[in-house]
């Protein structure tokens, strides 16, 4: 009688055990592979619009300098610079704005800066523009000596990614 007891017992064996542990293990961990490659790339665009933010608070910065350079109205806060120990931060050349990274950038990994060249445009066909296009500026005779074209080109690098 025992042995026709243990006989029909029904179980699993050590083998089969192993077996079926090691099939759960790939599937969890195929799982969390796909979970963390798509929780990787759903923070792309927040890294991307913080450093398109961090571009747009540059330029207003340096279209405020531009503007307020040459008037003692200068917030305190700019007058070295945007990020400070910039003397002349309209010059021709590169500008380092780190100051300016967003908070979710590596500092170790991540950089912000601008460059400055002269435009290749005419001031005097820029000026003639504006003076047929705002009557505002038509009435002030907005002259040439007014206007120094630079164009400004952005650089930023957080954590891998470029703008």
């Amino acid at each position: 009688m025992i042995r026709f007891l243990l006989k029909n017992k029904t179980g699993v064996t050590l083998l089969e055990g192993l077996i079926a542990l090691g099939l759960l293990a790939m599937v969890a961990a195929g799982s969390f592979g796909v979970l963390l490659s798509v929780s990787r790339k759903s923070s792309h665009p927040d890294i991307r619009e913080e450093m398109l933010l961090a571009i747009e608070r540059a330029n207003e910065g340096l279209q405020l300098y531009a503007a307020e350079s040459t008037a003692s109205s200068l917030p305190a806060e700019y007058e070295q610079g945007l990020c400070g120990g910039d003397s002349q931060p309209l010059q021709a050349g590169s500008h380092n704005i780190n100051c300016m990274l967003p908070d979710l950038c590596d500092w170790s990994t991540s950089s912000f800066s601008y460059q400055i060249s002269s435009s290749g445009r005419d001031v005097a066909d820029l000026v003639t523009h504006f003076n047929a296009q705002d009557p505002a500026l038509r009435a002030t005779n907005v002259s040439t000596a007014t206007f120094q074209v630079k164009d400004v080109h952005f650089s930023i690098t957080c954590n891998g990614f470029t703008l």
